[in-house]
């Protein structure tokens, strides 16, 4: 009997896991040809901070382009990147919106 309330449990977890991702996607797709600022953690303090464009959605990825040192460059990311705060995202407006 604890076992199936165990199981319950986690269950109601992955769901809440599974919204979250969802309403991130959901958020990243409004965001597709807009500028937009990215803050990549690459470590305990240290962060890369970069401007680009949202190109393109796809079901568990998305990509930003960028230009660095005179390239362009496209990233793409997970949508998981952003539930954990691995990678933060912020509208390039006046308030710096954050994104998620």
């Amino acid at each position: 009997m604890n076992f199936a309330c165990f199981s319950l449990n986690i269950e109601r977890k992955v769901v809440i896991k599974v919204k979250s991702i969802e309403r991130v996607k959901k958020l990243v797709e409004e965001c597709v040809g807009q500028k937009i600022k990215f803050k990549l953690k690459k470590g305990k303090k240290a962060a890369v901070i970069t401007e680009g464009v949202i190109t393109d959605v796809y079901p568990s990825v998305f990509t930003v382009q960028f230009e660095s040192k005179g390239l362009k460059r496209i990233v793409s990311f997970n949508y998981i990147d952003i539930v954990t705060n691995n990678v933060e995202f912020f509208k390039c407006d006046e308030n710096e919106t954050k994104i998620v």
